[in-house]
Formats: structure tokens, sequence, C-alpha cells
């Protein structure tokens, strides 16, 4: 994570992949060509039809949500995917933290009694990519926040 992203393609397979990828996609600013600029908007939606991309959705620092044709973007700058815990905008850093957050009670629910290698990565990544603090306050999550977020080093 915490890498540029290079283009329509990269963002569309990011999007389609956040599930395992986890993170978000966000520019620093995207300008329209009407004169709308934005700061750091949160990329969700990236739309194509064969090999032509016509419209991108993002969501403002503000939470107002907007779709428009890729040809009224005049500007995108540093767009990059990072951890949800490092987005600079905090409308989507809430809503994505707590949709992981729910989603990781789902996943402890379903696999209460059970901890598979398969489902200790998929917790372990999510953490990652919120945050250890965001679950402080989570009494149901509070076993994994002992398990997973040890400081102890094992050396040799």
């Amino acid at each position: 994570m915490n890498c540029d992203v290079h283009g329509f393609t990269d963002m569309h397979t990011l999007i389609t992949n956040e599930r395992k990828v986890g993170g978000a996609i966000e520019a620093t600013r995207i300008r329209l060509s009407t004169g709308e600029e934005f700061t750091y908007p949160v990329i969700t939606n990236v739309d194509y039809s064969g090999s032509t991309f016509y419209s991108i959705g993002f969501i403002t620092g503000d939470g107002e949500h907007y779709i428009v044709n890729v040809h009224d973007i005049s500007m995108m700058t540093s767009t990059r995917h990072c951890s949800v815990r490092d987005l600079k905008n905090s409308y989507c850093k809430k809503m994505k933290t707590e949709q992981r957050i729910d989603y990781l009670k789902r996943l402890c629910e379903v696999n209460e009694g059970s901890s598979t290698s398969i489902f200790l990565e998929e917790v372990q990544a999510i953490l990652d990519d919120i945050g250890f603090e965001a679950i402080e306050s989570e009494h149901e999550l509070s076993p994994l926040n002992n398990k997973f977020n040890s400081k102890t080093i094992k050396i040799a």
C-alpha cells in the first residue's frame, strides 16, 4: 500500500480487489473542467465498457458523492492507494473504518471457535488496514486486540 496509482486501469483493479488488498484510492486534488476543485477525494468507482473508461465516482471530504464523465476531469493530482487509517478524507476514513469493523464482527461471528490460517490472515489484513486504535472501543473485538497487537519481539 501507499503506492502511486497510474491510471484508470489501476484504479479499477484496486477497487475490484478491495477486499483482498484493503485500503482506498485517494487523490490530493481533482479539478473538473467546470472549475470545481476537490481536496482529498476518495475514488469509489470506475466504470468502463470494453476498453473505454467513461465515468468515475468519488466522495469528497464533505461526504458528497460525485459521478462524473472522465472527459469532465481536467486534472487529478497525486492519486495513491493507501490504508484506511492513512486517509486524509475524514468522512471516508470514518465510513470505511465502520464498514471494515462491521465486516470484521461478522467474520469473527462466522468463524467463532475456529482459527484457520485463512481466517487469521484476513483478520490481520483488516487490522493492518484500519489500525488497532479503531477497535479499542469495540468490546466484542477486544480479544483480537490482545492476540494481534502483541508488542513482544521474538528473537531466533
